[in-house]
């Protein structure tokens, strides 16, 4: 009998498995993919190195740590990643990271830039919870919203900040305001904003983390997990090659799949996490010559400017060896929660629209299509009440012991938030473990 089964093999379930495993416990891991990753997936092809998920991880010094406990090296991001641009009316605009190029940018007219200046002043809701575009209306301004805020979770989340929550979705932000009264007056004394660390992948793509991380532990690919029971003081596992007898079970698989395992162990629940929604994303890879763009990580499109396109990743200026000499290559996002219908067009109508946008906004004449990814459900949505899911999930494991949640739907959608939250996962199971 195993120590330990961890079910689904993205950088959640490996972070924890490695973790245990270090530890000498018994872990098996349960994929039902031929390749292990979950939206982490790398293709190479024709030369270039795309990255068909997420393209960078910003690693603090708990993502260094782990991955020099675990052996591979991070290939950092060349200098032009600290230059991004928002598209504002026919041009791309730095986004300015110091108070003077604020003040001297373009990107917010006079009068947005006085509101922002008003922040200080402006007295915490007494609301429970806000939607990140009431949050930022209220502290920032309307502008500040369409032309900062909103790009940057379309970014991240490729979300409506008219429905992520604050509390949940930016939590750190959330927190200035609770804290300090204030962002700016937070901002200051804590010398940061957003989250610190560095840009970086990994020599021949974000895969390579895990296939690295895999290489040393027991992986059971290409085999579902059907259910998930308790008895007694075990748990059984049913998959499509066989059952399994284990003292722990981590389910670090979506939440819709995590719900449909829980089906034996709380219906309530199973039902509960099958309503999370995920956002779909299309990404498409293009080639263009090379100087056809600025030198910087890319660029984010605001909806008020009324294009498809979400944003643009200069993929080729952030880590060597990603396109030819004479190319650049581009990563290009459409969809989202507020263009969810995008994930079903033809794979012509979607080329024709970032033609179209591409052509229009860097005044590039020749795009050279590579490659076109479908992920249906790309990005958990930690709408406004997400605290529920929060909520039940300590609950299911408070009411099972033994039985242990993961994923990008409870800890933070980033890489770098998994395997962080891996840490706290993996103490948690090696406290029940030696205890039990």
């Amino acid at each position: 009998m195993m120590d330990v089964a961890v079910i689904g093999a993205g950088i959640s379930g490996l972070s924890v498995a490695w973790h245990l495993s270090e530890k000498g416990f018994h872990v098996q891991v349960f994929e039902k993919e031929e390749t292990p990753g979950g939206n982490i997936q790398t293709l190479k092809k024709d030369g270039y190195i795309l990255e068909l998920g997420p393209q960078t991880v910003l690693a603090d010094k708990k993502v260094e740590e782990f991955l020099k406990n675990a052996g591979i090296e991070p290939e950092y991001a060349s200098e032009k990643a600290k230059i991004r641009y928002i598209y504002k009316k026919g041009r791309l605009i730095p986004l300015p990271m110091s108070p003077l190029a604020f003040f001297r940018s373009p990107l917010l007219s006079f009068g947005a830039k006085l509101r922002v200046l008003k922040e200080p002043l402006v007295p915490p809701s007494v609301k429970s919870e806000e939607s990140i575009g009431e949050f930022v209306r209220r502290r920032l301004g309307g502008e500040f919203l369409d032309y900062v805020v909103a790009p940057f979770v379309s970014g991240v989340y490729a979300g409506d900040p008219e429905e992520l929550s604050v509390k949940y979705a930016v939590r750190r932000v959330y927190e200035l305001e609770q804290k300090f009264g204030s962002l700016i007056k937070g901002a200051i004394k804590l010398k940061a904003l957003g989250p610190g660390g560095r840009l970086i992948s990994f020599k021949g793509g974000n895969h390579n983390l895990i296939e690295h991380i895999s290489s040393k532990l027991n992986v059971e690919k290409d085999n579902v997990v059907l259910r998930v029971r308790r008895k007694e003081d075990r748990f059984i596992i049913d998959t499509k090659r066989g059952k399994h007898e284990t003292r722990s079970v981590v389910i670090t698989a979506p939440a819709t799949s995590a719900g449909y395992l829980l089906r034996d162990i709380s219906w309530s629940a199973s039902e509960e996490f099958d309503k999370v929604y995920y956002a779909p994303v299309v990404v498409v890879h293009v080639v263009v010559d090379r100087g056809s763009v600025p030198p910087g990580f890319g660029f984010l499109v605001p909806r008020v400017e009324g294009r498809r396109v979400l944003g643009v990743l200069f993929s080729s200026q952030l880590f060597e060896g990603r396109s030819s000499k004479n190319k650049e290559l581009l990563t290009l996002y459409l969809g989202g929660a507020k263009d969810p219908e995008v994930i079903d067009y033809q794979e012509d109508m979607l080329y024709s629209i970032v033609d179209k946008e591409i052509r229009e906004m860097l005044g590039i004449q020749k795009l050279e299509f590579l490659n076109l990814t479908r992920w249906k459900r790309a990005i958990p949505q930690y709408t406004l009440g997400y605290g529920k899911y929060l909520e039940l999930a300590q609950t299911i494991e408070k009411e099972n012991p033994g039985l242990f949640l993961a994923g990008n739907y409870l800890h933070g959608v980033s890489v770098a938030d998994c395997i962080r939250a891996s840490y706290q996962v993996a103490e948690k199971v090696e406290r029940y473990l030696t205890a039990s």
